[in-house]
């Protein structure tokens, strides 16, 4: 018996009569099998039975399962800029105030909170359009 890893899938090889390559080459197919039908696999195990290589897989599960495509990941990054821009949380910050440090010009009161709810809902549609 041993153990393999490729990705963030766990392989254990339950014969030693298997070799390294063959094993990995059947892992890789179960990923790739896996992927294709949407689901993500956490462990792989390979026993060998009177009809061949029996390959047992185990999908992962939980919050950590959720995987984003590069423009929804950016997307996200975009909007927690924007969040920490528009609203910053710590203690030093003003909450009803807005300063250009460009210009020095400073705004403040309900039309600073106004604005910065409309730029954020514009953002939200936007980026459900993109």
């Amino acid at each position: 018996m041993y153990k393999l890893i490729i990705g963030n899938v766990r392989i254990s090889v339950l014969v030693d009569g298997i070799d390294r390559e063959h094993a990995a080459a059947m892992a890789r197919q179960a990923i790739t099998a896996a992927s294709q039908q949407g689901k993500l696999l956490s462990h792989i195990e390979i026993d060998s039975s009177e009809y061949g290589p029996e390959i047992k897989t185990t999908e992962k599960i939980g919050h950590k399962v959720v995987r984003k495509t590069i423009r929804q990941s950016m997307l996200d990054g975009i909007h927690a800029a924007v969040r920490e821009k528009l609203f910053p949380n710590n203690a030093f910050a003003a909450k009803d105030s807005w300063f250009d440090g460009d210009t020095g010009q400073e705004w403040y009161g309900e039309s600073v909170e106004l604005t910065r709810q409309e730029l954020l809902s514009k953002l939200e549609s936007w980026t459900k359009t993109v």
